[in-house]
């Protein structure tokens, strides 16, 4: 990120506690005082990015990494943030060309790092089996880097690599190969999935019982009941007091459950699964996917909206839930049951109106080159969605800008928001950012539809360049609800006035509420995910 400034103030204390955030490698060189609070952001946004891939936000993710490397002085620091961002884009966003061209735009840019880079990129594609590649770009490391820090994992990859090509079974001439199945997704109709629910995983003790009171509450080995208490004694679980054995325990009823635990209560369909995990409760509901989308579509949608809205609701929403659960495989949960991922209330959010449109639509889901899709959505696009490259640094050909007249129709379609000068000074101030003595504040850069995806700040002493979601927008410091819109200053005021509500990619609620009233519900789907098509899987 480029800034013109002048130098006036000292080091301040502050300051030296943000040189520790320097790796140690590149604090031979002078950091400026806001060089140094850059760094500080950086990292900042590094660490939020984890939290981000962590609750299943990966498109989130990608922007605060592109939000760290506008940000940093330091290339080690840079670098991190595109390793970040390539693992996002392999890992959860099925994009691994796009992480290998990140690869070699590190090679090229950062020589201290071309090892790591070039080592990251056949390592990703001996996970793609890509055998070919893969043994290519390790010998090429080889070459490159005869004594470089991954020159034994170079080797042992390549080993690994001539073992299976060995293990191979001879094809004959006559004889077709045997086509590997799509991973990814079941060829045919298939079982229902069964989703693992967090519940919570921030609390010490929970307690069971069935919905009624009546069904008995049974575990695996420890008996029937109807209330159980579970907590922790050191790193082992206790039922009602006891210390057991099990590192996890099941509670299973012919009826609904009801869990309590922290604040929170919900009646469950399914299983509630209690293990410990980073010393606290890991609080399970593993329950069909058809029962989960029960709770989450009235949460996500009124019921009394038309029914084909809901029932392209019901469709967002369970390719959602699939998507992820495909692609947290390494992880204890598939979805959280809050915001996080989709609102999930137990039996209490439960509807007729909902139910049905989940039932009418029961195993459909959403398709894009015969893979599910990150179906992304907002509360309202302001009448344009936005394009995902544009806004997280990476697209989707079927989250594309496009005009969505129907949402200006709905709630949430625009709004305003009126700062003073030295009200945005403050607030930039407390994350950090030091901007004394604005002058102006204007757009830098825009998306395909319209969106400012950066402002430039003028202040007395230069200018600051900045991500408008991840620094001016949502939560952190305007709180302002979208970036489709215009600033205007009047005095020592600036005045947001905007369209949309949320980050403008995909699915826009209120718009398909408007929809729903005239189109059925694949249209409104297909509208908002263009190029996918809907196949029922179970």
């Amino acid at each position: 990120m480029k800034n013109k400034f002048h130098m006036i103030q000292s080091l301040s204390l502050s300051v030296l506690i943000l040189m520790l955030l320097i790796p140690a490698g590149a604090q031979a060189r002078k950091y400026s005082p806001i060089e140094l609070e850059d760094q500080a952001q950086a990292q900042w946004h590094i660490n939020y990015a984890s939290y981000l891939i962590d609750i299943g936000k990966y498109f989130e993710a990608l922007e605060q990494y592109d939000t760290a490397v506008d940000y940093s002085p330091v290339a080690k620091t840079r670098v991190n943030a595109m390793f970040g961002k390539a693992m996002v884009l392999s890992t959860f966003l099925d994009a691994p060309e796009k992480a290998a061209d990140l690869y070699r735009m590190v090679g090229r840019n950062y020589p201290d790092y071309a090892d790591t880079a070039l080592y990251r990129l056949g390592f990703l594609y001996y996970q793609m089996d890509r055998y070919d590649r893969a043994n290519s770009v390790f010998r090429q490391y080889l070459r490159f880097f005869p004594t470089g820090k991954f020159k034994y994992q170079a080797e042992a990859v390549i080993s690994s690599m001539r073992a299976k090509e060995k293990q191979k079974p001879e094809v004959k001439p006559d004889e077709k190969p045997e086509v590997k199945p799509d991973e990814k997704i079941p060829a045919k109709v298939g079982k229902e999935p069964t989703l693992r629910v967090c519940l919570s995983r921030k609390v010490k003790s929970m307690t069971v019982t069935t919905g009624s009171g009546k069904d008995k509450i049974c575990t695996d080995e420890l008996g029937c009941g109807r209330k159980y208490k579970v907590g922790m004694s050191g790193k082992r679980l206790t039922l009602d007091g006891k210390v057991v054995s099990a590192t996890r325990i099941k509670f299973k009823s012919s009826g609904v459950l009801k869990v309590s635990y922290g604040s929170e209560t919900k009646k469950v369909r399914g299983i509630i699964d209690v293990s410990i995990r980073k010393g606290k409760l890991l609080i399970l509901n593993l329950v069909e996917i058809e029962d989960y989308l029960r709770s989450v579509v009235p949460a996500e949608s009124y019921a009394s909206w038309p029914a084909e809205t809901l029932k392209a609701q019901a469709v967002a929403a369970r390719t959602y839930a699939y998507y992820q659960k495909k692609h947290r495989t390494h992880l204890f949960y598939d979805v959280y049951a809050d915001t996080y991922d989709q609102m999930y209330g137990g039996v209490a959010r439960e509807d007729k109106r909902t139910d049905k449109a989940v039932k009418q639509t029961r195993g459909q889901v959403m398709l894009y080159k015969k893979k599910p899709i990150l179906s992304q959505y907002t509360a309202n696009s302001g009448g344009f969605t936005a394009d995902a490259k544009a806004i997280f640094g990476a697209g989707k050909a079927y989250l594309v800008a496009h005009k969505d007249p129907a949402s200006l129709k709905g709630k949430m379609a625009s709004w305003t928001k009126k700062y003073s000068r030295k009200d945005i000074e403050a607030k930039l101030k407390k994350i950090g950012i030091s901007v004394p003595g604005i002058r102006s504040i204007k757009a830098l850069e825009k998306g395909p539809s319209g969106r400012i995806v950066k402002v430039r700040i003028k202040y007395k002493s230069g200018y600051r360049d900045l991500r408008t979601r991840t620094t001016l927008g949502s939560s952190r410091v305007l709180k302002l609800p979208d970036i489709l819109l215009k600033i205007d200053k009047k005095g020592d005021y600036y005045t947001f006035k905007g369209r949309g509500w949320g980050h403008g990619v995909g699915y826009s609620q209120w718009g398909a509420a408007e929809l729903g009233k005239t189109k059925k519900y694949d249209h409104i789907l297909k509208f908002y995910y263009p190029g996918s098509s809907i196949k029922q899987l179970w």
